[in-house]
C-alpha cells in the first residue's frame, strides 16, 4: 500500500526518470554502433542495458498502479449504482 501511494504522488516525476534512463541507454546502445570498439560496446551491453530494464520496470509499475487505481474507480462506480 505505501509503493501504491509513492507512485501515485511521484507518478509524473518517475515517468520523466523512466524516459531519461531510456534516453541514456539508447544513446548508449548508438555510441557502440558508431564506435565498435570493446569499452563502448561492454558499456552499451552492461550499463544501457541495466538502465533500460529500470526504465521498463518503472513504466510498469506506474502503469500498473493506474490501472489499479482506474479498476478501483470503475468498482466503485458500480456499486453506487446496484441497489
Amino acid at each position: 500500500m505505501k509503493l501504491q501511494r509513492l507512485l501515485r504522488a511521484h507518478t509524473p516525476r518517475i515517468l520523466r526518470v523512466a524516459c531519461l534512463l531510456a534516453l541514456f541507454a539508447l544513446a548508449m546502445f548508438v555510441w557502440s554502433l558508431f564506435d565498435p570498439r570493446p569499452i563502448p560496446v561492454i558499456l552499451a551491453m552492461s550499463v544501457g542495458q541495466v538502465l533500460g530494464t529500470f526504465s521498463l520496470l518503472a513504466f510498469l509499475a506506474v502503469v500498473a498502479c493506474e490501472l489499479r487505481d482506474e479498476q478501483r474507480r470503475e468498482t466503485e462506480r458500480t456499486d453506487r449504482g446496484s441497489p
